[in-house]
């Protein structure tokens, strides 16, 4: 009867590796699968004076074909790649914005100057003077225009960083039910559900795109907790900590993630130490991208208007009225924390355009005096005027109202230039082109001479206007050049990865198939080897 038992075990175990070779083949295109092997032993023997006698295989169990380390490295380099994916989407449209080499400010203003040149040979001319206005409210469309394009990529960069922290809350309830699940079913059969291992797995790759993780995984258990690149804890066994998306109290404009701990506490999160995922990649873009774009298109359209107010407020116009302001522009406005529990405000005027830098400044309320931050972490000490304003670095802040102790506002001396600028003049006459006021002097383009001397003043940070605006166009290029750079690096190196934990875990349909034959001639040999002790029993159960 041994010789049955014998061609039974390895019939049964024929069986099951063709059920396994059967799975992987038929999950061979399923997402996030890994392929499983049988492994087979001996099903142990008697060992007699004739010698050891074997009875037959057994099935000692079916694996996952795994490895820690390469699953591990996948996920980090899918981090980094998303990363520097998401802020290149978002920088590729101010690309897209300043790069268009025929309708840009350097072209509209270029075009003043030009018009202005027609001008000056017969300052005169109506029409020639509406030809300038014209060139006015052009270049001030085109400054309100590219701001507003910059405003709406700020709103989609936050609405993209909520929504990157709701899937990245639910990517984390999932993993904590699967946590439940996987225990569960250990609990019970000692063994572990490849199907949820595979489920969990494939949910951390989705999460390390969406941000930087550490994960610790049991592999007695199944059970994985994960932390965020900040160190706090995510998923704890089968419970969260979750994120959340929010308004920044000091800046209405921007949204923030707070970290919401077990206690149920909100801590905002430093922005530098999530620099990875998706996440990370929109975090770099607002802070550094954006921000640089904005402070220089903003100083460049205050300096810009500013000068083309001075000169044309020292001439006189077609009817030999002294020039006014041929822009406006509005004063930076101050935002107070929302956690402010007084009733000040800040009145802020800019006294020195020239000195006026384009940054970030906190001011905050001790209970008796002011203190100025800038945003590079400057402690500045200000002018304090007889009427209690502060003045530095080329503006003046004068505090209104009742502050309490603790309350801040926050403001950017250049911040709403481009889009608040507007052409403050409603007809061509008041050009100041004259230096004299004296209307009859028809052909007096002195002042107007002076205008078009405009061009060629450093008048930005050591720039002209021209040069102002190739700096901008040239950081933007550089970062871009600079991203996709690293996007093709990354890309790379996730490829990679990939292909080394897909060799290890991933279906090769050839290999599959030649295991197929394998098993398919072992089922066979047994069940001839069945047929044989079949054969030699019926001999026996026939002699008489």
């Amino acid at each position: 009867m041994n010789l049955f038992n014998i061609a039974q075990s390895g019939l049964s175990a024929a069986q099951l590796a063709l059920d396994v070779v059967g799975n992987n083949l038929s999950n061979a295109t399923t997402d996030g699968y890994s392929r499983q092997n049988i492994m087979l032993g001996e099903a142990g023997g008697l060992t007699t004076r004739y010698g050891f006698f074997g009875y037959g295989v057994q099935e000692n169990d079916v694996i996952r074909s795994y490895d820690g380390f390469l699953n591990n490295q996948v996920r980090g380099s899918t981090s980094q790649f998303q990363a520097v994916n998401g802020r290149y989407e978002q920088l590729s449209q101010i690309d897209d914005l300043l790069g268009d080499g025929t309708n840009n400010i350097s072209v509209t203003t270029n075009n003043i100057f030009g018009a202005m040149q027609k001008m000056s040979s017969n300052p005169a001319d109506v029409a020639a003077r509406q030809e300038v206005l014209s060139q006015f409210k052009a270049v001030a469309n085109q400054y309100q225009t590219n701001s507003n394009t910059l405003n709406g990529l700020k709103k989609s960069t936050n609405t993209k960083i909520s929504q990157t922290v709701d899937d990245i809350n639910s990517y984390a309830k999932q993993l904590a039910t699967l946590n439940k699940e996987i225990a569960k079913v250990q609990a019970g059969s000692g063994g572990l559900p490849s199907d949820l291992l595979d489920q969990r797995d494939q949910i951390l790759g989705k999460l390390s795109g969406l941000t930087g993780i550490k994960v610790n995984e049991n592999s007695t258990t199944g059970r994985v907790d994960v932390t965020l690149a900040n160190g706090n804890l995510l998923v704890d066994g089968d419970s969260v900590c979750e994120l959340k998306a929010e308004v920044s109290p000091e800046d209405p404009s921007k949204t923030i993630v707070s970290y919401i701990d077990a206690s149920g506490n909100a801590m905002p999160v430093d922005e530098d130490q999530m620099s990875s995922g998706t996440l990370g990649g929109l975090f770099k873009f607002r802070n550094t991208d954006l921000k640089d774009a904005e402070n220089q298109l903003n100083q460049l359209a205050l300096q810009m208007a500013t000068k083309f107010n001075e000169v044309n407020k020292a001439g006189y116009d077609r009817n030999g009225a002294v020039g006014t302001d041929i822009f406006s522009i509005a004063d930076p406005q101050a935002i107070a924390n929302s956690n402010n529990t007084g009733n000040a405000s800040l009145n802020i005027t800019r006294s020195d355009v020239s000195a006026v830098k384009a940054q970030d400044y906190t001011m905050t309320y001790d209970g008796s005096t002011w203190t100025v931050t800038s945003s590079d972490g400057r402690k500045i000490t200000p002018d304090v005027g007889s009427d209690g304003s502060l003045s530095f670095d080329g503006i003046t802040v004068t505090p209104q109202g009742t502050p309490q102790a603790g309350d801040s506002f926050m403001f950017n001396p250049v911040s709403g230039a481009a889009g608040s600028l507007s052409v403050a003049l409603s007809d061509g006459d008041q050009i100041a082109a004259s230096s004299s006021s004296d209307p009859s002097e028809q052909s007096n383009n002195e002042n107007l001479k002076d205008m078009l001397a405009i061009k060629d003043l450093q008048i930005v940070d050591g720039a002209t206007l021209s040069d102002a605006y190739a700096n901008l166009v040239s950081s933007v290029g550089s970062a871009m050049t600079d991203v996709k750079s690293e996007l093709t690096t990354s890309a790379n190196v996730a490829s990679q990865w990939l292909q080394q934990q897909q060799s290890v875990s991933g279906v090769d349909i050839n290999e599959e198939y030649i295991n197929l034959q394998m098993y398919t001639q072992y089922y066979q040999a047994n069940a001839q080897v069945l047929q044989t002790a079949t054969t030699l029993f019926d001999s026996i159960l026939s002699i008489k």
